[in-house]
């Protein structure tokens, strides 16, 4: 057989033998530790920041450093767990002004792609859905791996959420005389049992 010919052949023979493995690439598997973990809101109201936080949430993560293309990142809140350690602001938040959690109790964000911006951090794109509603967001972020001791990884990060674009503020807080539109969205995920 000649040497081009034979060339071509062992080219096919390798693509088909690493094509399947490549399509069926998975980066590495995360579950969270739910009693080290934590997802916040920090709103400005009336000129001032107040923080609250999501009791319950729930994460799909799968992340290697090394294989970002196929790296993902999927978060369910319950939105019925959002605390901010006022009773009638709580309770107003769960009503038709704000997130209507008879009607839509959950908000998610599914990952569209992941790029490296260097020294450990990154950068997730992806679809934020509250209210029905979907929009992109971009939510930027550190990840520390496992000490070699053991223990869990961390991945710490934050974004800026346009709560309008949402329809998150109905009636007299559609306007941001006193609530500001840009809501500050910050969580620190203990990781554990990579496979």
């Amino acid at each position: 057989m000649p040497t081009r010919r034979r060339a071509g052949l062992l080219a096919l023979l390798a693509a088909l033998a690493l094509g399947p493995a490549a399509r069926d690439a998975t980066a590495a598997a995360w579950t969270i530790d739910p009693a080290h973990s934590q997802l916040t809101f920090h709103p400005r109201l009336a000129g001032g920041e107040f923080a609250g936080r999501f009791e319950r949430f729930e994460a799909t993560i799968r992340f290697d450093p090394a294989d970002l293309a196929h790296s993902s990142l999927l978060v369910v809140v319950d939105l019925l767990g959002a605390r901010t350690g006022d009773t009638d602001r709580d309770t107003a938040l769960q009503g038709s002004d704000f997130f209507q959690t008879t009607r839509w109790p959950k908000g998610t964000f599914t990952s569209t792609g992941i790029r490296s911006l260097g020294g450990g951090r990154y950068e997730a794109t992806g679809k934020l859905t509250l209210r029905d509603v979907n929009r992109d967001v971009r939510v930027q972020f550190r990840f520390d791996p496992p000490a070699p001791s053991g223990g869990a990884a961390h991945m710490v990060g934050s974004s800026v959420v346009r709560r309008l674009d949402f329809g998150v503020g109905q009636g007299d807080w559609r306007s941001t005389e006193w609530l500001d539109d840009a809501v500050r969205v910050e969580f620190d995920l203990a990781l554990r049992g990579a496979r």
